[in-house]
């Protein structure tokens, strides 16, 4: 008896796998680079830099370090999303030392080949937004007027 159950069960299974094979969402359009990235949101993105300085700040506060991750403050509750290119046209990278005493955040446009007049941001456990036009921003880099 054992012997039939095998046999049909794989039958059935490969007949599910080849059902599921096709693909997975025909009536959706192919994306393109270009619709992936939404041309620069200056203020979006300055209203998440903020929001991210205040969550890393509470976080240090509570935890004697900041957070490794956009992931740990959204765990913490002290953000609400983690930025997005899709959201803001700007791409967030947090880089925490090792230690977490201290954190750089990069924020670069999503598509720096839109216009040379785009800004790039700074920021680090200091809290001053820094920026550069048409070059990454660094903790040299002027701070924002």
């Amino acid at each position: 008896m054992c012997a039939v159950k095998l046999p049909i069960a794989l039958l059935l299974l490969g007949l599910l796998l080849t059902a599921c094979g096709g693909e997975t969402n025909p009536s959706a359009p192919a994306s393109s680079p270009a619709a992936a990235t939404k041309a620069p949101d200056e203020a979006a993105t300055l209203n998440a830099i903020r929001s991210i300085s205040e969550a890393q700040a509470t976080y240090f506060t509570i935890n004697r370090r900041y957070a490794l991750t956009f992931d740990e403050l959204l765990e913490s509750r002290l953000l609400s999303s983690e930025p997005s290119s899709a959201e803001t046209g700007y791409e967030f990278k947090l880089r925490p030392a090792a230690d977490a005493q201290t954190y750089k955040l990069s924020v670069t446009p999503g598509n720096p080949s839109t216009t040379a007049a785009v800004r790039y941001f700074f920021m680090d456990q200091t809290r001053v937004l820094r920026e550069e036009t048409g070059k990454e921003a660094t903790a040299d880099s002027p701070p924002v007027k």
